[in-house]
């Protein structure tokens, strides 16, 4: 994967979270048709022992690969593609046709039989996906020759028409997906303090500790909808009960240092992207804004500060 794909902090959440078979699990569940989940042999849900992707295609795609048996038995797999996207694009469909074709490839290399490939788009936008779903949709062809256009199922969990009840479901894996609804939304403050208070109670004490490390660095390097105070006030509330603190000392150490530091980015970001719109620039995106150090956004900001009078005459 690309140093770009590794930094972003969407995809690096959405690669944490599915790291926990369980979360993989769930989401089979949730989201494909019943006889196609009984089909499959969920116990046997692994990640491939091999990405099957090239160095270009991993520009564009979370490289987020499942191996699961058939509940039939045999040697034959589906390969589960999870496919991340925090906006739409209407080239997605080609993007996994040729990751499918990868997949086949690269079993045939390896002498081992072509098996099905079920690819499944996560889309946390803050609009619904308007954009083309299939391949069809993007070849403008005559009717005639629509036979000849390449066409495949590829489920699309949107989570911008997921209802609020929906995702109210007591469990980690809803927790997980409500977050990434809501972390580009302004009801963000609004739902922080609830969200968390359900991940403090169902983060499994084994990994409790960096699942919610995990959580407050998406918080801060995925969002600049909560301010510094709300985020402190967040999570320092969501782990204390009967006004005895049970935060841990690595999340004590965040709220003096991290949040801190990451919130002190975003408002470093939201000044330089006001002023970017002001000078009619180009406005950096988030993700890449947030990969500079401090220094370098208060140097940046200061560079555009002392353009504005100038262009401004």
């Amino acid at each position: 994967m690309s140093d770009d794909a590794v930094n972003n902090p969407h995809d690096r959440f959405v690669r944490r979270f599915l790291g926990e078979i369980d979360q993989v699990r769930q989401l089979v569940l949730w989201r494909l048709p019943p006889e196609v989940v009984a089909e499959l042999d969920l116990d046997t849900i692994a990640p491939a022992k091999q990405s099957f992707v090239d160095q270009t295609l991993r520009e564009s795609l979370s490289d987020l690969v499942f191996e699961v048996a058939l509940a039939g038995g045999g040697e034959a797999l589906v390969v589960l593609l999870f496919e991340h996207k925090s906006t739409p694009d209407a080239m997605t469909s080609f993007q996994v046709l040729r990751y499918i074709v990868g997949v086949l490839d690269q079993r045939q290399r390896d002498s081992l039989p072509l098996c099905s490939v079920i690819p499944i788009v996560l889309y946390h936008g803050v609009r619904p996906w308007n954009v083309a779903r299939s391949l069809p949709e993007l070849i403008d062809a005559p009717a005639s020759l629509q036979p000849y256009v390449p066409s495949f199922t590829m489920p699309l969990i949107d989570l911008s028409c997921c209802t609020d009840e929906e995702l109210r479901t007591e469990s980690l894996f809803f927790a997980y997906m409500s977050l990434l609804k809501y972390i580009g939304r302004d009801e963000l403050p609004e739902r922080l303090p609830e969200l968390l208070r359900l991940f403090r109670r169902l983060l499994p004490p084994a990994t409790g500790l960096s699942s919610l490390e995990t959580i407050l660095r998406y918080l801060v390097s995925g969002t600049d909808r909560v301010t510094r105070d709300q985020l402190r006030t967040a999570v320092a509330d969501a782990l204390r009960i009967e006004g005895e603190s049970l935060m841990p000392t690595i999340a004590e150490q965040w709220l003096k240092e991290g949040v801190e530091k990451g919130i002190e980015k975003g408002e470093w970001i939201g000044r330089i992207r006001t002023l970017q719109e002001v000078l009619s620039r180009k406005v950096d995106s988030v993700e890449s804004l947030m990969s500079l150090q401090v220094s370098e956004l208060q140097q940046l900001a200061g560079d555009l500060s002392e353009a504005l009078p100038k262009e401004g005459r």
